[in-house]
């Protein structure tokens, strides 16, 4: 009999490596966005746009690389427990963005537009970012993320000039 060349000795492999898919962090799995417009007269129009999104949830490290592979630290931590997968839930993000516009007529059909513009209107403190390893004195805080979509209160001045 010749053998078939494959390996049926199963093989236990550590829950720590052995992993299933994790949730991916920073997966918004649920949004919602409603703006509107409204045209006040006198050339106003103002206008507005609520954002809400979930951010999901994370899976924390231990910061310590007990199997000394090089990597940054893994689920299994130091008393040989591991950590349970999407244990960490993030903030959700709240945002507010306003702008108002007047429209002043010209000549013909010319006309100037100012523009006033707010975004992040109640300044909610928004993250994207957190300090995940159990190891640092930071676990579970907020880390710097500088996208615009967790930007802290911003103003804007502008014009526009149709012809």
């Amino acid at each position: 009999m010749q053998p078939s060349g494959a390996c049926d000795v199963p093989i236990e492999v550590a829950a720590d490596i052995s992993e299933n898919q994790y949730y991916l962090t920073g997966d918004q799995r649920h949004r919602f966005v409603f703006n509107g417009i409204w045209q006040t007269g006198f050339g106003f129009q103002v206008s507005g746009l609520y954002f809400y999104g979930d951010s999901g949830k994370a899976t924390p490290n231990s910061g310590a690389d007990i199997r000394i592979t090089g990597g940054g630290g893994t689920r299994l931590r130091r008393d040989g427990t591991l950590i349970p997968r999407n244990s960490f839930d993030r903030d959700s993000l709240h945002r507010v963005d306003l702008r108002i516009q007047r429209r002043f007529p010209l000549v013909g059909r010319a006309a100037v537009d100012g523009i006033f513009e707010v975004f992040n209107l109640f300044n909610h403190e928004n993250y994207g970012s957190y300090v995940l390893a159990e190891s640092n004195a930071r676990f579970g805080q907020p880390d710097f993320n500088n996208n615009i979509a967790y930007a802290a209160r911003m103003l804007q001045l502008g014009f526009r000039a149709t012809f």
